[in-house]
């Protein structure tokens, strides 16, 4: 996973960029691009403390352990996201388990790599990149709320069914229906929605049978996005 410096055409300002995506927002000179094989550990023990990455191409699972070695995933980063960036709180966290946090790719990914210090100092340069942070922690901010509320409130079988929607959201150009992409093992939904693997299998199974997705030839899941939005309004 060799890290090499980060090349980018030079512009002039504070243009807004036509690319809208997270990483208008990193410093260029100060990045590196870090190459992940799939399954391999994002973050480094020679990363700084404070590093931020963004996800230019694969996906990434954020994945943490309880002092029981009890494992669930907290967050799914896709290309374009940003992560690694707690180190903005400038105070004491409330919870000492973000140490048990790993960043793990769930398929070969390249991640590029800066420092919080460095993308401060860009941003200040150009205080309207400001906005697009503050929108993705926003978006971010929904997604969990979303994600709460579905863990309280409703059964396993909804959950699931709305974590299928959510997961999808961003693939969805177009009413009707999307493959999950990248795809989740029936091991990773289970900790996506605390729920154990056997009783996974036995959910996918209602929701095949309520049409709601089907198992295609080539493994991928075809997810009815408008079946499911129609069946819990």
């Amino acid at each position: 996973m060799a890290s090499v410096h980060l090349k980018s055409e030079p512009t002039s300002g504070c243009e807004w960029c036509q690319d809208a995506s997270m990483l208008w927002l990193l410093p260029p000179q100060l990045c590196t691009v870090r190459r992940v094989r799939r399954g391999a550990p994002v973050y480094l023990a020679t990363d700084n403390a404070d590093s931020i990455y963004y996800l230019r191409k694969g996906s990434v699972s954020l994945v943490r352990f309880s002092e029981a070695g009890d494992k669930a995933m907290i967050d799914r980063y896709c290309t374009g996201s940003l992560f690694g960036n707690l180190c903005f709180c400038n105070g004491p966290l409330p919870t000492e388990s973000i140490g048990r946090d790993i960043a793990v790719a769930l398929e070969d990914s390249e991640v590029i790599v800066t420092t919080c210090e460095s993308l401060k100092k860009n941003i200040a340069r150009c205080p309207e990149k400001l906005f697009a942070l503050l929108g993705d922690y926003c978006r971010r901010l929904t997604v969990a709320r979303t994600r709460i509320e579905s863990l309280v409130l409703y059964p396993a079988e909804e959950r699931l069914a709305r974590a299928l929607l959510l997961l999808t959201a961003e693939q969805n150009h177009h009413c009707g229906s999307v493959i999950l992409n990248p795809p989740m093992t029936h091991e990773e939904l289970a900790h996506w929605i605390g729920v154990t693997r056997p009783f996974m299998t036995r959910l996918m199974r209602r929701l095949r049978n309520r049409g709601f997705l089907e198992l295609l030839a080539d493994g991928h899941l075809l997810i009815h996005r408008e079946t499911i939005a129609n069946a819990y309004r």
